[in-house]
């Protein structure tokens, strides 16, 4: 599994801003410091035992032999420190008293070397001054190269064995001593130069490799992990989901995927902004987290979409299903309690498909597409709920691909038809049109809107499926029945209502055709009123100001129109089928009728009866006060060919179009 830390490149550009400050840098530079110690240990050896044989001549062997014995003791010293300072773990950071301890050791050492120029220093050999000189200024070169990781350290160890050789020929008095001293002080000023430059060097290359680390990281991570919830992506899901059915067929265990699908989750992000919807959706991707075990897996696929990889869940399918509908039915108790963001109180709910594996050849992209299968059909059946996938499901899931598919090519090849449906009077005088659409199939011949009306609702081909009706129906009312006074009602899906160009687009559609608005009349169901009714009145107020007219189709079946029905604009109220059908068998549908028309008659609102198939119906509803009328009785729905050959009248103005024989 892939591992790292998602706040790490903010650390790394921070402290490259301040590097002082960062625990990183500066335990690098510390790494870099003591990995010289065996090579500084080396030099001094061999340094201070060159140096004593050669003053072995001119200065007391006692002197020599405790300088000697002080400077290697304390690099022994050193050695034990480095020995244990090389069992640190190289992850972690370096505690401070390791950059104490260096600066103190580097101290030390420069005092030992500076002390040479005090007590090994011969008088009136100027051969071996200048060779102490030499030896000096050749440590000092080597501590530029093995301290300057730590810059103070190589301050202190230059300063401390360069000064008292200064001193030492300054003191000498002659013109040579001087010079000697000169140099001296310039050499040191040049190597404490050099080391800050060191320093400055290295500080930038251990900066350069933290950031092309922390670069490698990111993409690491960006490429396994979902940046919003810090949750497994779909990349790292498929690995792991992978090893888990390799684990399970060797094993014999069973598990379990979880597709969790938020409901109405864009109502939350239209009607409160996507900042609020981001974290809902990281407060939701805790609450799971927390509540499955370490080995289980939780990830965003994207969107409000979420995967629970369940991992050894049991031995038998049996024995697993239980554990797992348990779990799923915890994960949507969590999902109901209250969240709060930014003073909002959110409800939220969840439909839930589960998959089991390996109980067959399934790979992970299929047991994928099984919980999504299993998850739809949780959806299907009123949301908030949960389903284990059946094989039955793939094959409706099949269909719907197919029909899906289909209505793509239908719209490529002009597949789609409108058929109009007359709606008249009690004297059966033709007052407007229904446009309703079609779909002439090639192999299967004319196909009714409710076969697939509903999984263009769920796609996006419901946009382009309203487009096209409502451009083709102001096509066919210019070319066909323009100034008759005849209105056209063309149906509206909820999904077009809501979006954000639809005004703009119904006036396109008028001007582009060159008709009148009055001529148009937009059927809505109660459900658009249902979603947000405040923006639904807002458009409908700016259409009506066009001249466009509003019915509201399937009146009755809703929940919320009766309420808000004295704020819409609305001309027509159309009365459901489901209540008109029977309406001379059951009570409860001739109540309700009476209920709509005796209602529609004191808010000054015409209503039309759909669904009138017999007199029996039809005189029903005369005598109760309803005057206008739509079903098989009048006529049934044709192309616009044949209706305006079979009622040459409604493409003449000042002509009433009847329909005849509409008993026959």
């Amino acid at each position: 599994m892939v591992e790292t830390d998602p706040d790490k490149p903010a650390r790394l550009q921070e402290a490259a801003r301040q590097y002082e400050t960062r625990p990183d840098i500066r335990s690098g530079l510390v790494r870099i410091l003591y990995s010289a110690v065996p090579l500084t240990l080396i030099a001094v050896l061999a340094n201070s035992a060159i140096l004593s044989i050669v003053q072995w001549s001119v200065i007391s062997h006692a002197t020599i032999l405790t300088w000697f014995g002080v400077t290697n003791g304390l690099s022994l010293l050193r050695l034990g420190f480095y020995l244990k300072f090389r069992q640190l773990d190289e992850k972690e950071e370096v505690p401070l008293i390791w950059s104490h301890l260096a600066l103190g050791f580097s101290a030390a050492s420069g005092l030992t070397w500076g002390a040479v120029a005090v007590w090994m220093f011969p008088e009136s050999n100027f051969a071996h001054q200048v060779f102490i000189a030499f030896v000096t200024a050749g440590m000092c070169a080597g501590a530029v190269t093995t301290l300057s990781p730590i810059l103070s350290s190589a301050y202190v160890f230059i300063l401390f064995a360069m000064l008292p050789a200064i001193v030492r020929f300054f003191q000498g008095g002659t013109d040579i001593s001087y010079a000697m001293a000169t140099m001296a002080v310039i050499f040191a000023i040049m190597m404490l130069s050099t080391s800050r430059k060191q320093h400055q060097t290295i500080r930038e290359s251990l900066l350069l490799r933290h950031e092309q680390v922390v670069a490698e990281e990111t993409i690491q991570y960006q490429a396994y992990y979902d940046s919003l919830t810090d949750l497994p992506n779909r990349r790292l899901l498929i690995e792991r989901l992978n090893q888990e059915i390799a684990r399970s067929r060797r094993h014999g265990h069973v598990g379990a995927v979880m597709f969790l699908d938020l409901d109405h989750f864009k109502t939350i992000n239209d009607s409160l902004g996507h900042a609020v919807g981001d974290k809902l959706l990281k407060e939701i991707a805790t609450r799971i987290s927390q509540r499955l075990r370490a080995e289980d897996t939780a990830a965003r696929l994207g969107g409000d979409e979420f995967i629970i990889l369940l991992s050894e869940v049991g031995d038998t399918p049996d024995d697993v299903v239980g554990k797992v509908m348990k779990l799923a039915d915890t994960i949507l108790q969590l999902l109901e309690h209250p969240i709060q963001i930014d003073g909002h109180d959110l409800h939220v709910t969840g439909s839930i498909g589960i998959a089991l594996f390996p109980l067959s050849e399934t790979n992970s992209d299929q047991l994928l597409q099984k919980s999504d299968v299993a998850m739809y059909e949780a959806k299907q059946a009123g949301r908030n709920t949960i389903r284990i996938f059946q094989p039955e499901m793939q094959k409706t899931v099949d269909e719907r691909r197919a029909i899906e598919k289909g209505i793509r090519r239908a719209l490529a090849e002009n597949e789609l038809e409108l058929y109009y449906q007359p709606q008249v009077d009690t004297e059966n005088n033709i007052l407007g049109l229904e446009a309703l659409l079609r779909w002439n199939h090639p192999a299967k011949g004319i196909i009714a809107p409710i076969e697939f009306m509903p999984i263009a609702e769920s796609t996006a081909l419901v946009f382009q499926i309203g487009d096209w009706v409502l451009n083709t129906a102001c096509k066919h009312l210019a070319e066909n029945i323009s100034d008759t006074g005849i209105t056209v009602s063309i149906n509206i899906s909820p999904r077009q209502f809501v979006e954000p160009e639809f005004v703009n687009k119904v006036q396109r559609a008028i001007t582009e055709n060159g008709i009148r608005p009055e001529n148009i009349q937009l059927e809505i169901t109660e459900s658009v009123l249902i979603q947000d009714i405040e923006t639904a009145i807002i458009k409908m107020q700016q259409l009506k100001a066009l001249g466009v007219g509003f019915a509201i189709d399937d009146f009755g079946t809703g929940y919320s129109s009766l309420s808000y029905l004295k704020r819409l604009p609305v001309d027509i109220l159309k009365i459901d089928r489901s209540f008109v059908m029977d309406i001379d068998e059951d009570e409860n549908d001739a109540v309700i009728v009476e209920t709509i028309i005796a209602m529609a008659k004191h808010m000054k609102i015409d209503i039309v009866a759909e669904g009138v198939e017999n007199d029996m119906i039809l005189e029903h509803l005369k005598s109760r006060g309803c005057h206008k009328f739509q079903g098989y009785l009048f006529a049934r729905p044709m192309p616009i060919d044949k209706l305006v050959d079979s009622y040459p009248q409604l493409a003449q103005p000042g002509h009433k179009a009847k329909v005849v024989d509409f008993r026959s």
